[in-house]
């Protein structure tokens, strides 16, 4: 793996904590950290310029990459090459060209390249801190394998027993489902746990986030070491109009925040819903 040392200037002022954006029509700039606060710290961005948005990262029509940390500060990567311009998946922490080459981004902002990967050229599922690829094989059959980039920004090959991955058909953030219903969640540090104990879950029920899903008007968070919880039960859950990655906005502009221990924090924002822009999202 090429690592790619980045330089760490600020975006927009020293005081950017943010696990994810929202960035309203007028460009205000409101930021979540990982407990799930919110914050006005009197930032800006253009909607315009902005190309794409991960969970760890903004590409704006430059193709020039901003990235954030653990502790929610938000890095300007103006002196390092520009991103590709045939990116073909986003994730959390990962993005991926046509062409199979995947870049990852840890906890402290810091950017590595894998380089061009066959495997990755074949990518059948995507979620937030996984794939589902193609491994082509000249001597035998093509299998299929899963890859968790974990906190630290590493490729983890990650295999299952008893996990048949063709079975696999959907992907939220951080967890899965199987075409028989199962659920799987994928922790920070790549390890992934079956839920069949909680039931079965009908991917195409699903409403689906970073560390959250909805279930018509029940919402299970799940951590950063890959527990699943029932967190809340609300008819507000049948009402929302934006999925963010570790939040979701209802069409009253409350704005429900998921921190990475699961709890849910509520609150009612002075502006309206329609008036919100771009968002971080899967």
């Amino acid at each position: 793996m090429k690592w790619l040392l980045l330089s760490l200037s600020l975006l927009i002022g020293s005081n950017s904590y943010a696990q994810s954006m929202l960035v309203l029509k007028s460009g205000k700039v409101l930021t979540i950290d990982e407990q799930g606060i919110l914050f006005d710290l009197g930032n800006f961005l253009a909607p315009y310029q902005i190309k794409a948005m991960g969970g760890r990262y903004v590409i704006d029509d430059n193709r020039k990459l901003r990235t954030v940390d653990k502790n929610g500060f938000l890095f300007n990567k103006e002196q390092e090459d520009k991103v590709p311009a045939n990116i073909e998946y986003f994730g959390e922490n990962y993005f991926i060209s046509k062409s199979g080459n995947m870049f990852t981004v840890d906890e402290q902002g810091f950017l590595f390249e894998a380089g061009k990967e066959k495997e990755f050229r074949n990518i059948l599922i995507s979620g937030g801190n996984f794939v589902i690829a193609e491994k082509k094989s000249l001597f035998r059959k093509d299998t299929l394998a899963l890859f968790v980039i974990t906190k630290l920004g590493q490729i983890l090959e990650v295999d299952v027993p008893k996990l048949n991955l063709e079975m696999v058909n959907s992907a939220g953030g951080h967890y899965f489902t199987t075409s028989t219903g199962e659920l799987f969640t994928v922790s920070t540090d790549g390890f992934v746990y079956s839920k069949k104990e909680l039931g079965k879950f009908n991917s195409s029920s699903l409403k689906k986030g970073l560390n959250y899903f909805i279930l018509s008007n029940k919402l299970y968070t799940i951590t950063q070491e890959g527990i699943m919880l029932e967190a809340m039960t609300s008819d507000d859950l049948t009402q929302v109009k934006y999925l963010g990655t570790n939040f979701f906005v209802t069409q009253d502009a409350r704005l429900f925040t998921i921190s990475t221990n699961g709890s849910v924090q509520v609150q009612q924002l002075d502006f309206k819903a329609s008036d919100i822009s771009q968002f971080s999202h899967l």
